[in-house]
């Protein structure tokens, strides 16, 4: 049984970082999955209270690490709400229609296009989509380091 567990709680940590470069995973809820799954199914299972309250922090900021970069990075180019709503629906549709790299090229390409549409700018226009993949690449680094970081600690815990 122990196994099998291990087995799962593995795939659904497989899960967690490939959600991290998939914006239509919920990355976290792979990770509390695993969590919670050890903790009711291991009778054993004792979880520190550092390691409860540490966790729910380090989720609020992997959730918060998506909406601040992309506002940030967006923003700081100069665009709009517009912009980051684009971007959004982009990597989520890209993804669907042109699987991995989808989620790179159809941001940057509509951000371009409504930009260029909205200010006739090429360059900020060029900037802006630009700045929403730079954003992208930095929350899932920061995301990446945070969550194998909450998965490395619950082998500790559990170990």
């Amino acid at each position: 049984m122990e196994t099998f567990l291990l087995i799962i709680i593995i795939v659904l940590f497989t899960a967690e970082i490939a959600a991290v470069f998939l914006p239509f995973l919920p990355d976290t809820v792979f990770f509390w999955a695993a969590v919670l799954l050890y903790y009711f199914i291991d009778s054993n299972a004792v979880y520190s209270l550092y390691f409860w309250i540490g966790a729910v922090l380090i989720t609020i900021i992997i959730l918060a690490a998506d909406y601040f970069s992309n506002l940030y990075f967006i923003k700081k180019q100069g665009g709009s709400n517009r912009t980051i709503i684009t971007a959004v629906l982009a990597m989520i549709l890209g993804t669907f229609l042109f699987g991995p790299l989808g989620f790179i090229v159809l941001p940057f390409v509509l951000i371009f296009l409504v930009e260029f549409w909205k200010s006739r700018n090429k360059r900020n226009s060029f900037k802006l989509a630009l700045s929403s993949i730079f954003a992208f690449f930095a929350s899932a680094l920061a995301k990446l380091g945070m969550q194998l970081f909450l998965m490395i600690w619950f082998f500790i815990e559990i170990y």
